[in-house]
């Protein structure tokens, strides 16, 4: 029984790890697109 709340409870963290660096992921994107976005109109 223990075994099965350990395993569910690793798999929350790891699922919760996962999440997080896709989230940070899609920022760190977004500020890079508008970053370039900024870069391309000064040079214009």
């Amino acid at each position: 029984m223990e075994l099965i709340i350990y395993i569910f409870l690793f798999l929350l963290l790891f699922l919760g790890v996962i999440f997080n660096l896709k989230i940070n992921n899609f920022k760190k994107v977004k500020e890079i697109r508008n970053k370039a976005k900024n870069y391309s109109k000064k040079n214009n």
